[in-house]
C-alpha cells in the first residue's frame, strides 16, 4: 500500500491539484495565494512544488496531495486513493479492495444501488404519481435525472431486490435504507419521492424522502450512519460546488426543492441546510470552496431565528455574510414557480448582513420601548464586537449612536473587553515567550541544516545532543546525525521515510518555512547565521544553568551551608566567565 501511496505522489503534481481551486502565482521555487480554508487579503497559503505539500502559515491547514483532496472534495483517504491512483494511472493491489475491507464502502454501495433503484421506478408505471408531483413542481426532465430524484414504492420492495442481489441485512440497516419495525425488517422509504444526498466527493450517502399526499412527517431522512450525518453534509454540494467557485459565494436556502428549482433557474452555486439551523461543520464545508455565504431563509420567526445564529456562526469563522430577501413567495421553489426573475434579482441584491440587521433590529416598536430598545442594542452591540476592520467597526458605532441617541464614546467603551490581573499576564507571557524561543531557535538550526545538507556538519560538530532540550528537537537531530553518519551524506527524501506520516508533514512545513524566510541569503549568510544561533543556544543553556545555581545558592544560604555555598558561587563565577567568551 505505501509503495502505491509514493507512486502516486511521484506521477501527480500537488500544483496541479491546488490550482484547480487556487489561483497561485511563482514565488521563488514555490507557490503562493490565497488561502482556501480561512478568510485572508494578504496570502500565507504556499505549495511546494520539491516537497509536495500545501501548507497555510495563517490557519495552520496543510498536508500532501491526499490530504488536499480529502479537504476540499470530503472524501476519507480510500476514496481519495481510488481517485487519485485513478488519474495517476496506478492500479492498487488485491490487497486493498474497499468493498471487503472497508466498512464504509459498503455503505457507499449499498447507498448507489438503492439510489439507482429509486431512480428506474421513478421512470416506471409505478413512479407515475411521484413523477407527477415532480412536474406539478415544474422539474423538468435535465433537472430530474441530475438530482438523481427517485420513488420509493411501498411493501419491502427494496429489501427484496437487495438481499436477491446478495447484500446482508446487517448492510441494509447499517446503511440505513431499511429499519426494524414490530421484530421485522422492512423498506426505510415507502410510497415517497426520494431525494439522494450526495456528498462534494460526488457518493450517495443517505436520502431525504417526501411523502405523497399529506400524511406525516411531510419528510423523513436516512439515520445517522458512519457516512451519514445530517449536521455535516449539505444538500445540493456536488451540483454545486464548481458553480460556488466560479460564483466566489455560497446560497443556501433551506429546502431540497429550493435547491433544485434554483438550480434549474440558472441559480446553481446553491445549498441546503435540509430542514436543519445551519451548523458549524457544514460552514466548515462551505469555507473550503468560498469564504463568502448568501444567506436565504424563510423570513419568518422561525427562519429569522435560524438566520440569526447563521450569522453569529459565519462571524466566528470569518465568513462573509449577506441576506436575500425575497419580496415574493414564503421560499425560492415558490418564487421561482411564480416568476424565476425574481429568484435571480433578490439574489443580486443581496444586503450586506450589518445592514440587515440593523433594519431588522431597529424597528419603531423597538425605538419607542426602552426594554425593547436596550435588547436590540444589546445584539447589535454583540455584531459589531465581532467586526475586525477599523473603518467598518467605526462606521457602525456611528450608525448605532446616530439611531439610538447616545453618545459614540459609550458605544466603545461597552465593546471593551475586561482586562485580566496585568501581573499574572505578564507571568504567563514572559514562561511562554521563553519556551517559544528555545523551540523556535531549536527547529530553526536543524532546518537550515536540512534545507542544505553541507550546513549538517557544521551543525553536528558545533552543537552535541546534550545542547537540545525540547522533545521534538531532540529526537529530530538524533535522526539527521545518525543517518547523515551511516549515509556518509544526506538525502531529505530517504530520510523523511524515518518518520511517520504526521511527523514528515511536521518536518516540511518547518522546513518551508524555513526556505521561504531564507530565499535571498547567501551561503555565507546562513552559514552566519547558524553560528548566531548555536552561540544564542549555549547563551540558553548557560542561563538555564546560572537560574538552577542561584536557587541552589539560596537554599544552602537558608540552611548555613556555608562550604557548599561557597562551591556553587565558585560554579556560578566559571559561568558567568564562561557566557562573557560567546
Amino acid at each position: 500500500m505505501s509503495n502505491e501511496v509514493e507512486e502516486i505522489k511521484d506521477k501527480l503534481d500537488i500544483v496541479d491539484y491546488v490550482g484547480r481551486v487556487v489561483q497561485l502565482k511563482k514565488n521563488g521555487v514555490n507557490f503562493k495565494g490565497l488561502c482556501p480554508f480561512h478568510s485572508e487579503k494578504t496570502p500565507s497559503f504556499i505549495v511546494s512544488q520539491d516537497k509536495q505539500i500545501f501548507h497555510c502559515f495563517g490557519c495552520n491547514e496543510g498536508g500532501d496531495i491526499f490530504t488536499w483532496v480529502m479537504k476540499i472534495d470530503g472524501m476519507e483517504f480510500g476514496e481519495a486513493l481510488k481517485k487519485l491512483a485513478s488519474d495517476a494511472g496506478v492500479t492498487l493491489t488485491r490487497n486493498y479492495n474497499p468493498a471487503q475491507n472497508d466498512r464504509r464502502e459498503k455503505l457507499f454501495l449499498t447507498n448507489e444501488e438503492t439510489c439507482k433503484f429509486f431512480q428506474k421506478n421513478l421512470q416506471a408505471p409505478i413512479g407515475k404519481k411521484a413523477l407527477d408531483y415532480l412536474k406539478k413542481r415544474k422539474l423538468n426532465d435535465k433537472t430530474i435525472k441530475e438530482f438523481r430524484l427517485g420513488y420509493a414504492p411501498g411493501g419491502n420492495a427494496l429489501l427484496k431486490k437487495l438481499i436477491a442481489e446478495g447484500y446482508s441485512k446487517a448492510d441494509l440497516v447499517n446503511a440505513g435504507v431499511t429499519k426494524i419495525r414490530d421484530s421485522k425488517l422492512v423498506d426505510q422509504f415507502r410510497n415517497r419521492v426520494t431525494f439522494p444526498i450526495i456528498n462534494s466527493g460526488g457518493r450517495v450517502v443517505g436520502f431525504s424522502a417526501r411523502v405523497l399526499g399529506d400524511a406525516l412527517p411531510k419528510y423523513i431522512n436516512t439515520p445517522s450512519t458512519d457516512i451519514y450525518d445530517k449536521s455535516a453534509i449539505l444538500y445540493g454540494i456536488c451540483q454545486a460546488k464548481e458553480a460556488i467557485r466560479k460564483q466566489n459565494h455560497t446560497i443556501i436556502v433551506e429546502g431540497n426543492m429550493d435547491v433544485i428549482a434554483s438550480h434549474q433557474a440558472g441559480v446553481k452555486n446553491v445549498v441546503a441546510s435540509s430542514g436543519t439551523a445551519l451548523t458549524e461543520r457544514q460552514l466548515d464545508i462551505l469555507k473550503k470552496f468560498s469564504p463568502n455565504i448568501k444567506l436565504a431563509f424563510d423570513i419568518d420567526p422561525a427562519g429569522d431565528l435560524a438566520t440569526r445564529r447563521a450569522i453569529e456562526i459565519a462571524f466566528s469563522k470569518g465568513i462573509n455574510v449577506k441576506i436575500i430577501v425575497i419580496p415574493e413567495g414564503k421560499d425560492p421553489a415558490e418564487v421561482v414557480a411564480k416568476n424565476a426573475k425574481v429568484w435571480i434579482e433578490s439574489v443580486k441584491k443581496a444586503e450586506y448582513v450589518m445592514d440587515y440587521l440593523f433594519n431588522k433590529l431597529f424597528i419603531d416598536e423597538n425605538l419607542n420601548d426602552i426594554l425593547k430598545k436596550k435588547k436590540a442594542t444589546r445584539e447589535f452591540l454583540a455584531f459589531i464586537a465581532k467586526i475586525d476592520d477599523f473603518v467598518e467597526k467605526e462606521h457602525y458605532i456611528k450608525k448605532l449612536a446616530d439611531k439610538i441617541k447616545v453618545n459614540e464614546d459609550s458605544i466603545r467603551g461597552s465593546l471593551k473587553p475586561k482586562k485580566d490581573n496585568p501581573a499574572n499576564q505578564d507571568e504567563k507571557k514572559k514562561t511562554a515567550s521563553k519556551n517559544d524561543l528555545r523551540e523556535r531557535i531549536e527547529k530553526r538550526i536543524l532546518a537550515l541544516g536540512l534545507n542544505n545538507p553541507k550546513n549538517l556538519p557544521l551543525i553536528i560538530k558545533e552543537l552535541p545532543e546534550e545542547d537540545f532540550k525540547k522533545p521534538e528537537t531532540i529526537m529530530l537531530y538524533k535522526k539527521v546525525k545518525n543517518h547523515y553518519n551511516l549515509s556518509k551524506g544526506f538525502d531529505l527524501k530517504s530520510f523523511g521515510k524515518l518518520f511517520s506520516k504526521e511527523e514528515a508533514e511536521s518536518m516540511n512545513v518547518l522546513l518551508l518555512k524555513c526556505e521561504l524566510e531564507t530565499e535571498d541569503l547567501t551561503q555565507g549568510e546562513i552559514s552566519d547565521e547558524i553560528f548566531y544561533l548555536v552561540k544564542k543556544i549555549r547563551k540558553l543553556n548557560i542561563q538555564n544553568e546560572k537560574a538552577k545555581l542561584a536557587e541552589d545558592i539560596k537554599k544552602a544560604e537558608a540552611r548555613k551551608d556555608n562550604k557548599w555555598e561557597k562551591k556553587l558561587i565558585e560554579k556560578m563565577q566559571l559561568l558567568l566567565k564562561k557566557e562573557q567568551k560567546l
